[in-house]
C-alpha cells in the first residue's frame, strides 16, 4: 500500500532554497553534508503544519521572523517565500495547495497569494479557491466564501467546509521530530499521548496510551531495540507525583541463566532513548490508523547510535513507512548501507553558491544501486551521491508560478 500523503513539494525562496520541485516517495531520505540545507527542506513542511495548526504568525515567529524565513537575496531585492504541495486525499482524490508570503514594511508580512484545488479520483475538478492580494478571486463551493485575513492562511477558514477539510486534515496531521534526550528522560507534566511531540517530551504519555490501547506495539518496539543491542524486555509508564515518566526492564545474562533489572528513564543513554522515541513514534502512528500522522519527519535518526545498530533502525523505519510517509534527514553511511534503501528513496542535497539544491539521484549512481554494485552508504563515503543534473536544470528553468513545469 502506498502510504504517501504528500506527493510533491515545491519551494521558492524558503530559507536557503531558491527553488525546488521534488517528488516524494513513501520514505524520503534527504542525504548530504552538514549545512547544505537538508533541515530547511523538512522544515518547510513543518512550517505549513505550524501555520495551519496554529497561526501563520506563530510559524514565522517560531523561526525568528519573516527575514529568517525568506531566502536572502544577493542583489538586495526582496524575496517572497512560497510553498506548494500536491496531496493524496482519501478515496483516491488529490489536491494542490500553495501560498506565497510577502514582507510588509511596518506590518511584518502578508499572504499575497494562496490557492487550493481538489480533484476527484478520475482527475476531474471538484472544488477550488484562489486568494490574491487579500481578495477572493475564485470560489466554487455554494456557501458564501469566508472573509480574508491578510496575516492568516485562508485554508484555516475554508476548512470549516467539507470540500476543503481533507486538505486541512492532511497538513495538520504531519508531525516532526528533533528529539531532545534530556527532555525525554526528565519527568514531565501529563500531555496527550496520541502522537509524540517534536522534542519527545511526552514520551511517557505515549507509552501509557500504547500500554492500554496497543500493547503489541510496545512489544514490537522491544523487538527492534533488542536488534539494535538494547535488551529491554518491558516498558512501563510511571507516575511521579504530579509528573510522569517511565521505567524499563532489561534482561541480563548471568551464570544461572538470566535476570531482569529495572531502570528509570534517566539511566538510558542518549542513543538508546532517541532510538526508543523514533520507534515509539512509528508504532503509535501505525496504531492510530486513519487518525495517525499523515507524514512523520525525523532529523538524523542515527545520531548517538552505534553504527552496528543502524541496520536494525532502518528496518523499523521501513516497516513504519508501510502505514505512514516518512521524510528523514541523514548523513549516515551505515544507515544507507541497508539493502532496503532504493534509489527512489534518496534525494541528494548539495549547496551551490549558497543555494540549497535537491533532486533525484543521478541515473549513473541509481544504476549502481539497482545492479547491487554499490550501496548508497558506500557512495556517501566517497561523496558521490549527487542530484540528477537534468532534474536540477528542470527546476532551475521553471519560471512564473510555483507549479509551472510540473508534469
Amino acid at each position: 500500500m502506498d502510504s504517501r500523503c504528500v506527493l510533491r513539494l515545491a519551494l521558492r525562496n524558503y530559507k536557503s532554497v531558491e527553488q525546488c520541485d521534488i517528488e516524494l516517495a513513501p520514505i524520503v531520505l534527504l542525504v548530504g553534508r552538514n549545512g547544505v540545507g537538508k533541515s530547511n527542506i523538512i522544515d518547510s513542511l513543518r512550517f505549513v503544519t505550524d501555520a495551519t495548526r496554529n497561526t501563520l504568525e506563530y510559524a514565522i515567529r517560531e523561526r525568528g521572523g519573516i527575514d529568517q524565513v525568506r531566502r536572502k537575496s544577493l542583489g538586495g531585492r526582496p524575496t517572497h517565500p512560497g510553498i506548494a504541495l500536491e496531496l493524496q486525499l482519501p478515496q483516491g482524490r488529490r489536491a494542490k495547495y500553495e501560498f506565497r508570503i510577502a514582507a510588509v514594511q511596518g506590518r511584518g508580512f502578508r499572504v499575497d497569494h494562496e490557492s487550493c484545488e481538489v480533484r476527484g479520483s478520475d482527475g476531474s475538478p471538484e472544488h477550488a479557491y484562489r486568494v490574491d492580494d487579500g481578495k477572493v478571486a475564485e470560489w466554487t463551493p455554494k456557501p458564501t466564501a469566508p472573509p480574508v485575513a491578510h496575516d492568516r492562511l485562508y485554508l484555516v477558514a475554508a476548512s470549516g467546509l467539507p470540500e476543503f477539510r481533507p486538505v486541512y486534515d492532511v497538513l495538520t496531521r504531519m508531525t516532526f521530530h528533533n528529539l531532545n534526550p534530556e527532555v525525554m528522560k526528565s519527568p514531565q507534566r501529563p500531555e496527550p499521548g496520541a502522537l509524540l511531540a517534536h522534542d519527545g517530551r511526552n514520551l511517557a504519555s505515549v507509552i501509557k496510551q500504547l500500554e492500554s490501547a496497543s500493547p503489541e506495539s510496545l512489544e514490537r518496539v522491544q523487538h527492534y531495540l533488542k536488534a539494535i543491542g538494547v535488551p529491554i524486555s518491558r516498558m512501563r509508564h510511571k507516575q511521579a507525583g504530579a509528573l510522569e515518566t517511565f521505567e524499563v526492564s532489561m534482561e541480563w545474562a548471568v551464570r544461572e541463566g538470566s535476570r531482569n533489572s529495572n531502570f528509570d528513564a534517566f539511566a538510558l543513554s542518549d542513543g538508546t532513548i532517541r532510538a526508543l522515541g523514533i520507534l515509539i513514534s512509528l508504532v503509535s502512528a501505525q496504531a492510530g490508523g486513519s487518525s495517525g500522522p499523515s507524514l512523520v519527519g525525523i532529523e538524523e535518526p542515527e545520531t548517538a547510535l552505534h553504527p552496528a545498530a543502524a541496520g536494525a533502525l532502518m528496518e523499523g523505519l521501513t516497516e513504519g513507512a508501510a502505514s505512514t510517509q516518512l521524510m528523514i534527514t541523514c548523513h549516515s553511511p551505515d544507515l544507507l548501507d541497508h539493502e532496503g534503501v532504493t534509489p527512489e528513496m534518496i534525494r541528494p542535497v548539495i549547496l551551490d553558491n549558497g543555494r540549497t539544491v535537491v533532486g533525484r539521484l543521478s541515473p549513473a549512481k541509481a544504476e549502481l544501486l539497482k545492479q547491487h554494485l554499490s550501496t548508497a552508504g558506500e557512495l556517501l563515503r566517497l561523496d558521490q551521491l549527487e542530484p540528477d543534473p537534468e532534474d536540477v536544470a528542470r527546476q532551475r528553468d521553471a519560471q512564473g508560478t510555483l507549479w509551472e513545469g510540473v508534469a
